[in-house]
């Protein structure tokens, strides 16, 4: 019933609503609840995506990507890029009507570093002057590189020259939060409609989030930012996992979405407008805690088998599924460093090929060397998916006929999938690694020593002081070949082969413009979204 009364009210605003294309009911579908739309401690994709809608930091980002002022109109850096001057809009407002001031960003910065906050995200936050130490517990919070001049202007120094700092202003660890409001909400913040006082284009309707329905939202009258906001309500729709969502186009349900990859064929031939990018990377995930599997001559002659007749069918057509891209590097190509694209900073081809002519050999020797005669039985794990499933029984083959080995396959759900890597109970998957921030580091970093989602459960000290040097600084010219080298690293091993890139495709009525997608997290900024003639 409360759906249906949702959808009543979204069909009557667009109805009494302009004939310049503003003024309308937009509606987009959440894949699954927003787990808490609290900016300092949210990290899943779908609670950013309405959080980049009802909250704003120091900036934002316009429809092209592009840095814009947000609760900051204009700002400044030393020579040295060690200190950042942030001049904030004089009619910044809550959408209570109480004025923002620059005390609110210090306030949100210091409750996500402080260690009992257990943000996820605040290592974001580690650039400015003291971060790590207060996220250790080492200093206190009031030692945070943070001044608050007066109500309008915020000074930020930096633990380092830092030239890229403000493009990490938009990021929802960085947007403001009310002390007086945060307390009032006795540790439920974020957890409910209520308990939320946002600073954004959008703040939520009374009553607006039906946990597991949908979240309401409506233009904030309180927001007088960059931009005017175009539609009146934004309405987001909490979708089951076997949505169709290019159903829901088709039946303009909604404005846009993210369409899976069996309906790309679908846009041919049509008026859909859409945005991709190519954010993930499937291919071999090797447990290193398992017997032969753990030798790396053993993996490369896995590896060497992974050939392109392997990945074909009879007649030389190729099995990698429609809408996918061949992959030669683990990091995907649609991924920034500092705003800039990684793959044309640091180089491509970085997936290394070797000889299946001594593939056999190179396996019995190593396998000799951990005193085996043979392989041991082998089970390879993937998705229940007939188009990977046609690609790994070619490849198996391959292993078959190569290397004399009879590998078992295990198709899986994508959750089961993703359930037995986490807890390692798997000896090879064939997996898709997806960074969930754009940031090269985010792929790298799952693969430390001490990281809770090591799918790979490599323990290798050389490994993890090639990403501690790519995290200790942010500038590009400090990081870039720390990066690089650690890339390289997991080619050269074969912690990880890539075999193909999914393009991710963000698509849009032919009637609508204006809304920015952003790439890795899933976010969508709907400020801007209007309808075209």
């Amino acid at each position: 019933m409360g759906v249906c009364m949702v959808f009543s009210t979204v069909s009557l605003l667009t109805a009494c609503s302009s004939d310049d294309g503003t003024d309308k009911a937009i509606s987009y579908s959440l894949t699954s609840e927003p787990r808490n739309l609290d900016p300092q401690m949210t990290s899943d994709n779908n609670s950013l995506l309405v959080i980049r809608n009802i909250f704003e930091g120091l900036t934002r980002y316009d429809e092209n990507g592009s840095i814009i002022p947000g609760v900051a109109e204009e700002w400044s850096s030393n020579a040295e890029c060690t200190e950042y001057t942030f001049h904030l809009r004089r009619d910044a407002k809550w959408s209570d009507g109480t004025p923002l001031t620059a005390k609110d960003f210090v306030y949100a910065w210091q409750r996500a570093l402080d260690p009992s906050t257990s943000s996820p995200t605040c290592s974001q936050l580690f650039p400015i002057k003291n971060a790590r130490a207060v996220n250790s517990g080492e200093t206190e919070p009031d030692s945070l590189g943070v001044t608050v001049i007066d109500d309008h202007t915020l000074k930020v120094s930096m633990e380092y020259s830092y030239a890229e700092f403000v493009l990490q202003t938009p990021n929802a660890v960085y947007m403001p939060c009310n002390e007086k409001f945060f307390l009032s909400t006795n540790g439920h913040y974020g957890l409910d409609d209520e308990y939320i006082l946002s600073n954004g284009p959008f703040a939520i309707s009374e009553n607006g989030w039906s946990h597991d329905n949908y979240v309401r939202t409506v233009r904030n009258e309180n927001y007088s930012g960059y931009n005017e906001v175009s539609p009146r309500v934004l309405y987001f729709g909490i979708r089951s996992s076997d949505t169709n969502y290019f159903t829901l186009l088709e039946n303009e349900t909604v404005e846009s979405a993210v369409i899976d990859t069996q309906d790309i064929e679908k846009l041919e031939g049509t008026d859909y407008k859409y945005t991709t990018v190519t954010d993930t990377t499937w291919g071999f995930l090797f447990n290193m805690q398992k017997t032969a599997i753990n030798q790396t001559a053993i993996r490369r002659a896995f590896m060497a088998c992974v050939t392109d007749e392997a990945c074909a069918d009879e007649n030389g057509k190729s099995l990698i599924p429609y809408g996918f891209e061949a992959a030669n590097d683990i990091i995907p190509p649609s991924t920034h460093l500092n705003g800039q694209l990684y793959r044309e900073l640091a180089g491509s081809g970085f997936k290394e090929t070797y000889d299946l002519s001594t593939a056999r050999a190179s396996m019995d020797s190593a396998l000799q060397s951990i005193e085996l005669t043979s392989m041991p039985s082998v089970t390879l794990i993937c998705p229940d998916d007939e188009q990977i499933k046609n690609l790994m029984y070619s490849i198996m083959h391959s292993w078959q006929q190569n290397l004399y080995v009879y590998a078992n396959i295990e198709p899986l759900d994508l959750s089961t999938l993703q359930s037995r890597v986490s807890l390692g109970n798997y000896q090879i998957a064939f997996y898709p690694i997806s960074p969930t921030k754009d940031d090269p580091l985010n792929t790298l970093s799952k693969f430390t020593s001490d990281s809770a989602s090591n799918p790979a459960f490599l323990e290798h000290p050389a490994y993890d002081a090639l990403v501690a040097k790519a995290s200790a600084r942010s500038n590009t010219e400090d990081i870039l070949a720390a990066m690089a080298a650690a890339e390289k690293y997991l080619n050269t091993y074969v912690i990880f082969y890539p075999v193909y890139y999914e393009v991710t495709y963000f698509v849009t009525l032919p009637t609508v413009s204006g809304i920015y997608f952003s790439p890795f997290d899933g976010a969508a900024d709907f400020t801007n979204c209007k309808y075209i003639e």
